[in-house]
């Protein structure tokens, strides 16, 4: 049997070292996980190659030292890119024929999609709270709601159009629409979103987009540049609900630059090695990914894992609803949103959606 084979053939990577800490094997999954090559990483020390403190280098050396192998469920491994991989690490001895330690393997699995599906799972649990609470409470809120609007509506009609208390009572039915709006927000959370998908042209959706905040861009002295991928294929989506979320994500993209700058939209075809192919329950589906990246304050390091939480807002003035909603109408449609930040720098807001067969 070509062992060699089997070990490239294996989904996991594997990194064999001998005595001294200095590599022996490098598989292809070893590769893709690292973005080393196997001719680059081979006769190096395992040091050179990782940080002295990395778990791999760290348990790889306990394993040589001792003759006993070692795990760790939740190891981060750095990429050549500098992106940190959530990993499980097991090492374990290989004996020479004197029953010595000769070497060590180690072997590493990329648990990103994991991690991934566990935070979804948590923030559904989040979500389906709040829509629950949401539903229990909007009923009892409508009625006395209901009864508020009929009684200023009566009122203003006695006050005559030419009443100096005119705008007293139109800002109480502003207000009474507003707390309407807020109501419709929650509910959104709680019941399922109906989806009328057809094939969409996420140009059209995105220039529709535009020429919505193009006023609000204009006034704090933000530019939007487009960098479309002219051979982007057609998704299968909702549009009023596409539309939703990239008002929410573009208008949140300008309010975090008070001071002016570039807010780029780019669409391509994907090719990230965790959300570019995803399997939807009928095999694997190509995705696509939409950007919306600002130059703005960026998102405090501690509110990045909530932003997607109901009710958490980083603004002065906010529900903390946008986004919820946003990423309940992308996990609707089968796709992913992600967000990078760095405070003083930006936010990156990805948008995976797959592609319509």
């Amino acid at each position: 049997m070509n062992y060699q084979g089997v070990l490239e053939g294996l989904p996991d990577a594997v990194i064999v070292a001998d005595s001294t800490g200095r590599v022996v094997l490098w598989n292809a999954a070893a590769e893709a996980l690292t973005g080393r090559s196997a001719r680059r990483a081979t006769g190096r020390m395992l040091k050179e190659l990782f940080s002295a403190h990395a778990a791999v280098v760290r348990r790889v050396d306990e394993t040589l030292a001792t003759g006993e192998s070692r795990s760790e469920p939740d190891a981060t491994l750095s990429t050549v890119e500098g992106r940190a991989v959530p990993v499980s690490l097991v090492t374990a001895p290989l004996f020479a024929a004197d029953g010595t330690v000769g070497g060590a393997v180690g072997v590493l699995r990329d648990v990103s999609r994991i991690r991934h599906l566990e935070d979804e799972l948590r923030r559904g649990e989040t979500l389906a709270a709040a829509g629950r609470m949401a539903v229990g409470f909007a009923h009892e809120i409508r009625n006395p709601l209901s009864s508020i609007r009929g009684a200023v509506q009566l009122l203003a009609r006695e006050l005559g159009p030419d009443s100096h208390l005119r705008e007293y009572t139109d800002v109480l039915l502003t207000e009474v629409g507003r707390v309407n709006r807020i109501i419709e927000m929650l509910l959104d959370l709680g019941r399922p979103v109906q989806l009328r998908a057809v094939p969409l042209n996420l140009y059209q959706i995105l220039d529709r987009v535009v020429l919505l905040c193009e006023e609000a861009a204009r006034e704090r002295g933000v530019t939007i540049v487009r960098r479309y991928d002219p051979s982007l294929p057609a998704i299968l989506g909702d549009e009023d609900r596409m539309v939703q979320v990239f008002l929410n994500l573009v208008g949140n993209a300008i309010e975090a630059m008070p001071s002016g700058g570039t807010l780029t939209l780019a669409t391509r075809v994907s090719l990230d090695p965790l959300f570019g192919k995803m399997d939807l329950g009928a095999g694997q589906r190509a995705m696509v990914e939409v950007v919306v990246a600002d130059e703005g304050v960026g998102i405090p390091a501690a509110a990045r894992a909530r932003i997607f939480d109901p009710f958490f807002t980083t603004k002065e003035r906010g529900l903390g609803l946008g986004l919820a909603i946003c990423h309940r109408i992308v996990e609707e449609h089968r796709g992913v949103l992600q967000v990078d930040s760095t405070e003083r720098r930006g936010t990156t807001v990805t948008c995976f959606l797959p592609v319509a067969r």
